[in-house]
């Protein structure tokens, strides 16, 4: 692989062409600004006309944003004709790259592919360095639809006849996902309905219980549901009518009969200890853990190898194949997640639990998966039992060795069970796929009415009726923070600092800031509180920088801006977008004025002492 081109030389180059102005995607937010400090060594400057019309846009556009006369890279944009835009700037400098680029200032903007999505954005040619992102912790490839998204911001309308598409080299390309993207169909879209707990709220407080189902029933996100059951009971269908060539035999379910007559001919004198019944969510899941099947664990995306109970204790396990070919073995209440995706392998009796074939093939099949999977909606029934004495009961009364069906079962059975496996399988993922928005919508309500927050008919109780009004991430939480009078008599500051933490969602580390012991001892009590919460919500990040932060942002009055960026090693975009979402948390508690007056007065003055500065450029 030759070495990436510098970015001056690049820039020169697009110049060069007349491929100018240009869009050059990089893989991270560093990159960009490595880029933009490579011109303030060894580029030439623009002419003095362009630098003069550029300095002149950025005044009279700065008293719009104030922030924008105080960024850093002013000088290298009005000498250089370049940028950077990334998500670690502020707002306001985005839209000031945005529009200079519109109005043709502009040779280059050197960019994070964040800016290729939901952005207008055009260019004459985009630059593509890079076929991976960073997605959380690790790089993952470009999707077809996130590649025709870069390439698609080339061509400016009304201005270029055609656009440009350059790629260049660089460790970080793929020219095979490139070329696939550039050619390829892009994904369908996928719905991100999710049944929240204020939804369930809402909803009730608006229809009676019985409507719900079919108001569900016509969203986008049951009618893609819909689609991939459809898809399913085809292949039952095939399933059903090679079962049924088998013909009629003696037995009406005479696979289930000569399988249980088969087990109890092998018992043996040994004794082992009764099978403690699985619980619903096991049961549950159970059925779908064949061999082949994608899953998610604590340790990240795996695949199913085989599923057996444990020596010991008789628990349900399974073992599973990692991303780098570890296998591992892992009790099934430990899978989180499974996936409709299913994965061609060839089952073997011994370690590695496939064939060597398969194990080859799997490590190829995992390169190929895709980053977005769509997750089975399992259906818990909880009424659900096992009859563990079934062969016991009826181990000496089968007719199997009289039976003048007896040669037929023994020689079909072993593929006639397989198929029926396959088609319970089948059957319950129909099943999960056409039931599982309204299920998820019942196991929300009872949550709610085991918390308090319905009645046992599921009318809204009088906290059911304030609850519904708090319409973010982690509702429950700050809900239940709300009703055990953790926040009574919080100071702004205070009430600031635990929103933020509950708010922010980013890893990315930062600098930890000493708290207030008032603020440490929130924090704790939160912590409980949405560990407590653990198995109806995912608990948030609760990181104690952010908190620490916020607080000095709004118990500080005096500070300003550069002044709170200099505390942490956050960019400011990231701190923006904290105190932004921090203010949308702080609205939702301001709504609680008719049952929380005291709490929503506190949140008020939280808010008017956070919009200042940079906080008040944009609404």
């Amino acid at each position: 692989m030759p070495p990436a081109i510098h970015p001056v030389d690049l820039v020169q180059v697009l110049r060069h062409k007349q491929l100018t102005p240009a869009i050059v995607f990089l893989t991270s937010r560093r990159a960009c600004d490595e880029a933009i400090e490579a011109f303030e060594r060894r580029a030439p400057v623009i002419a003095p006309e362009r630098t003069e019309a550029i300095r002149t846009f950025l005044a009279d556009l700065s008293k719009q944003f104030p922030s924008i006369a105080q960024h850093p890279l002013l000088p290298t944009v009005q000498h250089f004709a370049v940028a950077a835009h990334h998500a670690g700037h502020l707002p306001s400098w985005k839209i000031a790259v945005e529009e200079l680029m519109r109005k043709g200032y502009l040779d280059a903007v050197f960019a994070t592919t964040t800016l290729a999505a939901g952005v207008d954005f055009p260019a004459r040619t985009v630059v593509i360095t890079q076929s991976s992102v960073r997605k959380t912790r690790d790089f993952t490839d470009l999707t077809i639809g996130e590649i025709q998204q870069l390439a698609g911001r080339g061509g400016r309308r009304g201005k270029d006849l055609v656009g440009f598409v350059v790629v260049t080299p660089s460790p970080y390309i793929d020219l095979d996902v490139i070329a696939k993207g550039l050619t390829g169909y892009p994904e369908p879209i996928d719905s991100q309905f999710v049944v929240s707990y204020p939804m369930v709220l809402n909803l009730l407080k608006a229809y009676p219980l019985d409507q719900i189902e079919g108001i569900l029933a016509k969203s986008f996100a049951q009618f893609q549901l819909n689609q991939r059951a459809a898809v399913h009971q085809e292949h039952l269908d095939a399933i059903h009518v090679k079962l049924a060539a088998y013909g009629t035999r003696e037995c009406a379910d005479w696979i289930t009969q000569w399988q249980l007559f088969d087990l109890a001919k092998k018992r043996t004198s040994q004794r082992r200890l009764p099978r403690q019944p699985d619980s619903p969510e096991v049961a549950a899941r159970l059925p779908f853990l064949t061999p082949g099947r994608v899953v998610k664990t604590s340790k990240g995306r795996a695949i199913v190898l085989r599923h057996y109970a444990s020596r010991g204790k008789r628990q349900p396990m399974v073992s599973l194949f990692l991303e780098k070919g570890a296998i591992i073995e892992c009790p099934v209440s430990h899978v989180s997640q499974i996936y409709d995706k299913i994965v061609d392998i060839e089952p073997a009796p011994h370690f590695p639990w496939c064939t060597p074939h398969s194990f080859e093939r799997l490590v190829e099949q995992w390169e190929h998966l895709t980053a977005r999977l769509q997750t089975l909606p399992i259906v818990i029934d909880q009424e659900a039992t096992e009859d563990q004495e079934l062969v016991n009961t009826l181990a000496e009364d089968f007719p199997c060795p009289t039976c003048p069906s007896r040669q037929a079962c023994r020689r079909d059975h072993p593929a006639a069970l397989r198929l029926r496996q396959k088609a319970q399988q089948l059957t319950k993922t129909v099943q999960a796929l056409k039931t599982g928005l309204w299920h998820r919508f019942q196991e929300r309500a009872d949550i709610l009415h085991h918390l308090g927050y319905l009645t046992p008919t599921f009318q809204l109780t009088a906290e059911g009726e304030w609850a519904r009004l708090i319409r973010i991430d982690h509702s429950l939480l700050i809900s239940e923070l709300i009703r055990m009078g953790a926040f009574d008599a919080i100071e702004p500051a205070l009430l600031a600092a635990v929103l933020a933490s509950i708010a922010h969602d980013d890893d990315r580390p930062g600098s930890y800031l000493r708290m207030s012991p008032g603020l440490a001892t929130m924090m704790h009590r939160v912590r409980a509180v949405a560990e407590s919460l653990e198995p109806y919500e995912e608990p948030p990040l609760l990181r104690s920088d952010v908190a620490a932060l916020t607080e000095r942002w709004v118990g500080m009055p005096e500070l300003t801006w550069p002044q709170l960026i200099r505390m942490t090693a956050m960019a400011e975009g990231d701190v923006y977008r904290l105190l932004a979402r921090t203010l949308e948390y702080l609205s939702q508690i301001h709504t609680l004025k008719a049952t929380h007056p005291s709490l929503a007065d506190t949140a008020k003055i939280a808010i008017a002492t956070m919009q200042r500065d940079v906080l008040k450029e944009l609404p």
